[in-house]
């Protein structure tokens, strides 16, 4: 599992290009992103390689954001659509609801990055119907 990080920006020019230099200041590197908006806010659902760190960063410059945790599974397909079908299947065949999914690659690896209702129950019927699940401490 990795920490997931949220953050809050005002839905303005600037902000983002704001956040990133913070970010490059102090050498985090973004490894995962997706984006929703509104008509005020943008939130940024980020995985970076010090998560600590950057919410340390985060707090002292007055950044509103949150963390949790969440999967990373490498897909069993070379297809994306047959991947995803693949651990939906499974999940939803285990009664474990996906909240929200988005993806990444990571040294030439696709990885989906879940956030489910039992990150628990989700790592054992994963790992029993063989899905590879992502450990390193960091992406």
């Amino acid at each position: 599992m990795f920490r997931q990080l949220s953050v809050w920006l005002p839905n303005k020019p600037g902000m983002l290009k704001n956040l990133c230099d913070l970010l490059l200041e102090h050498d985090i590197e973004i490894r995962a992103l997706t984006v929703a908006n509104s008509a005020e806010y943008s939130l940024l659902l980020l995985l970076v390689d010090k998560s600590d760190e950057c919410i340390d960063i985060l707090d002292k410059n007055n950044y509103s954001n949150s963390a949790e945790m969440v999967l990373a599974v490498k897909l069993k397909s070379d297809h994306n659509t047959k991947g995803l079908q693949e651990i939906a299947k499974v999940l939803g065949g285990n009664n474990i609801n996906i909240e929200y999914i988005y993806s990444t690659l990571v040294k030439n690896e696709a990885l989906l990055i879940l956030r489910v209702d039992d990150n628990e129950k989700a790592i054992e019927v994963l790992k029993n119907d063989g899905f590879i699940l992502e450990e390193r401490e960091s992406i």
